[in-house]
């Protein structure tokens, strides 16, 4: 009996050890604040504030984004956000959407509150710093919506769950 009590306890001794070897990834969500006006909702990181929000009654732009970026340091992260109307002649998607296709970036494409939208993405120089800019456009209901996100480039990796927070979110 003295025999079978030994290994019970070894057997466990064992399974408790062992247990404490095993790492779990956890949920890998980030915490969150939402914005919501001007007939658009999003998700965005808790870590971020809003820099800036001009809503009129043809465009809104909201400009979001970390304590560095907010300080114009080149070393953050952040987002600008700009809704206008679909038939505008004199909006701020034009001359963005025209500047954009000059540069040579990779183009993707993305589905956005159920819509297709059109991802850019390129890297410029910005102060010496390498900076890599992410610029999604679509339109829904009759708007024009443009999603700039802005990183350093060595930051990438770290800052793309923050954009996915902010683009598996988005409601038109």
């Amino acid at each position: 009996m003295k025999k079978y009590f030994l290994f019970v306890i070894a057997i466990v001794g064992l399974v408790v050890m062992a247990s404490g070897c095993i790492s779990q990834t956890g949920n890998n969500t980030t915490a969150t604040k939402t914005y919501s006006a001007n007939g658009m909702s999003f998700n965005y990181p808790d870590s971020w504030s809003l820099i800036n929000q001009t809503i009129h009654t043809n465009s809104t732009v909201v400009a979001l984004g970390d304590s560095s970026f907010m300080n114009k340091t080149l070393n953050g992260n952040g987002v600008i956000i700009i809704k206008t109307p679909k038939n505008s002649s004199s909006t701020p998607n034009t001359n963005l959407k025209s500047q954009i296709a000059k540069l040579n970036g990779t183009k993707t494409t993305q589905t956005i509150d159920g819509v297709k939208a059109n991802v850019t993405t390129f890297t410029t120089k910005i102060s010496n710093e390498t900076v890599l800019i992410k610029s999604i456009s679509f339109t829904k209901d009759n708007y024009n919506y443009q999603i700039q996100f802005a990183t350093i480039s060595t930051d990438v990796k770290s800052q793309e769950q923050m954009l996915n927070t902010i683009i598996n979110s988005f409601k038109a």
